[in-house]
C-alpha cells in the first residue's frame, strides 16, 4: 500500500512539473508580450503593496510597543495585586521567590492637586514608592531613563516629576511643590492634608500622559499624613508576560488577596483601541492587493482570449481542463511569490531604517531650502521635520518588524493573484477546442 501511495505521489509530481514550467514560461520569460508585461507590472504592484504594508505595520508596531512598554514598566505592571495589610509583606516576599516573577514593587497611588512656585496648578497621579523598591525595579528606572542608583537617591531627596508636568507647573529641579489631597474616614469625616517637597529630578519617558501627569514620592512621607492615602498595591512584573494568566490564576487562590488584575484588564480600553486601529489600518492598506487583483483579473481575461488557440491545442492533445486551470493558478502563484519575495526583500530594510531614510530625505530638503533662502527666493527656512517637537511628542520613528505580520501579508499577496487569474479563466474553460481551432 505504501508503494502504491509513493507511485501516486510520483505521478502527481511528474504531471505538476510540466504545468509549472508552462506557467513560469508564460509569466516570467524574457520574451516581451502584452501578457508578460501586465504580469510584471502586477508583480511590481504586489511588491509595492507589501513594502507599504510592512513599513506601515512596523512603524505602528514600534509606536505601540513604545507606549505599551512605558505603561507596563511604570503605572500598569503586568499584574496588580491588592491584599490585606497583614498579608502584604509575606505575599511580597513569596512573589519575589517565584521563578516567573522579575520584580515586585509595593506602592500606593492617589490623585493630588499640585501647585508650583508661580501658583500654577495641575492634577497629578502620585505614586508613593520606597526608594529601595524603585531601585530594585530596573525596568521602571529604565522607562524613566534613570539609573537605579540615580532614581533611589533622587526619590530619597524629593519628588520625581514628569518633564511635561514640570512645564505646566512652572517647576524645575530644586524648586518646592505643594501637593494637596483629602482623606475620608468614618470617625473624622473629610480631612485635608498637604505635602511640601522639592523636585529632586525630572524624567521623560516618551509617553506624554505619563510625563504630564505622573509624580513619584517616597513612601516614607506617608508617615506625615493622618492615615494612608490609599491601599497598598503590589506591582508585579514577569520575566515572560505571556505567563500572566497562570500567575493571576495562582494568586486568586492565595490567602488575604482581595483583588488581582492583569495588564490586559487594567488597560482594556487602551489596548482595545490599539488593536482596532491596527486591524483597520491593515484592511485599508490591503486594498492595494484588491486593486492589483482586479487589474490582474481583467488583464488575464484579455490574455486568455488571445491564448485561445494555445489552450485549444493543449486540449486537443489531451490536456484536461483541470490541468489547464492548474497552469493559470500556478501562474498566479508565481506572480504572487515573486512579488512577495521582492516586497519582503525591500520592505524589511526600509522598515528597519525608516527613521534614517526619512531624516536623510528631510536633510536634503533642508539643504535645498537653505540654498533657496541664501539666493533670496524664499524668505525663511521652514521646519521640515516630519515629527516636529512643536507639534508631536516624539523624537523619532520607532519600528518593530514582526514575523507574524510579514507572514500574513505574504499570504495575502500570494492568494490574491492566484484567485484573480483562476476566476478569469473560469469564463473560458467551457469553450470547445474544435470551435476555437475552426475559427482560427
Amino acid at each position: 500500500m505504501a508503494a502504491n501511495e509513493q507511485s501516486h505521489n510520483h505521478q502527481r509530481d511528474t504531471k505538476l512539473l510540466p504545468l509549472l514550467h508552462i506557467a513560469f514560461r508564460w509569466s516570467m520569460t524574457r520574451k516581451k508580450t502584452a501578457h508578460q508585461t501586465g504580469l510584471r507590472f502586477a508583480t511590481l504592484g504586489i511588491a509595492a503593496g507589501i513594502v507599504a504594508l510592512i513599513v506601515v505595520m512596523s512603524v505602528m508596531n514600534g509606536f505601540q510597543r513604545q507606549y505599551i512598554d512605558s505603561l507596563l514598566e511604570t503605572t500598569s505592571f503586568h499584574v496588580r495585586v491588592k491584599a490585606e495589610d497583614s498579608h502584604i509583606s509575606a505575599l511580597s516576599q513569596s512573589l519575589r521567590q517565584n521563578p516567573l516573577v522579575r520584580s515586585v514593587t509595593p506602592f500606593v497611588e492617589t490623585n493630588l492637586l499640585a501647585e508650583g512656585p508661580e501658583n500654577h496648578q495641575s492634577i497629578l497621579r502620585v505614586m508613593w514608592v520606597g526608594p529601595q523598591d524603585l531601585a530594585a525595579d530596573a525596568g521602571f528606572c529604565k522607562a524613566l531613563h534613570l539609573s537605579p542608583t540615580m532614581a533611589e537617591e533622587s526619590l530619597a531627596g524629593g519628588i520625581l516629576l514628569g518633564s511635561e508636568a514640570a512645564r505646566l507647573l512652572g517647576a524645575y529641579k530644586g524648586v518646592g511643590l505643594t501637593m494637596r489631597g483629602a482623606l475620608v474616614s468614618l470617625d473624622e469625616g473629610i480631612q485635608q492634608y498637604a505635602i511640601d517637597a522639592p523636585v529632586s529630578r525630572l524624567f521623560r519617558s516618551g509617553y506624554y500622559d505619563l510625563d504630564a501627569g505622573l509624580a513619584i514620592v517616597s513612601r516614607e512621607k506617608i508617615a506625615s499624613i493622618p492615615c494612608a492615602p490609599g491601599p497598598t498595591v503590589l506591582g508585579v512584573k514577569l520575566k515572560r508576560p505571556e505567563q500572566v494568566d497562570a500567575l493571576v490564576e495562582t494568586l486568586s487562590h492565595e490567602e488575604g488577596v482581595e483583588n488581582v488584575e492583569s495588564w490586559r484588564d487594567y488597560n482594556r480600553s487602551f489596548f482595545s483601541a490599539l488593536r482596532t486601529e491596527k486591524i483597520v489600518m491593515f484592511l485599508l492598506v490591503s486594498i492595494i492587493f484588491a486593486v492589483v487583483g482586479i487589474n490582474i483579473h481583467y488583464s488575464m481575461r484579455r490574455t486568455i482570449a488571445r491564448k485561445a488557440r494555445d489552450l485549444a491545442i493543449l486540449s486537443a492533445f489531451g490536456t484536461s481542463q483541470r490541468s489547464i486551470s492548474t497552469i493559470f493558478v500556478l501562474e498566479g502563484l508565481v506572480v504572487g511569490i515573486v512579488g512577495a519575495l521582492l516586497g519582503i526583500a525591500v520592505g524589511i530594510p526600509v522598515a528597519q531604517n525608516a527613521d534614517r531614510i526619512i531624516n536623510g530625505a528631510i536633510a536634503l530638503l533642508e539643504v535645498f531650502a537653505s540654498l533657496l533662502y541664501h539666493i533670496g527666493i524664499v524668505k525663511s527656512v521652514p521646519d521640515l521635520r516630519l515629527f516636529s517637537p512643536t507639534v508631536f511628542y516624539t523624537e523619532g520613528i520607532p519600528s518593530r518588524v514582526l514575523a507574524s505580520d510579514i507572514s500574513l501579508i505574504a499570504a495575502f499577496a500570494v492568494i490574491f493573484p492566484a484567485v484573480a487569474i483562476y476566476l478569469a479563466y473560469r469564463r473560458f474553460r467551457d469553450a470547445s477546442p474544435l470551435e476555437v481551432l475552426r475559427s482560427e
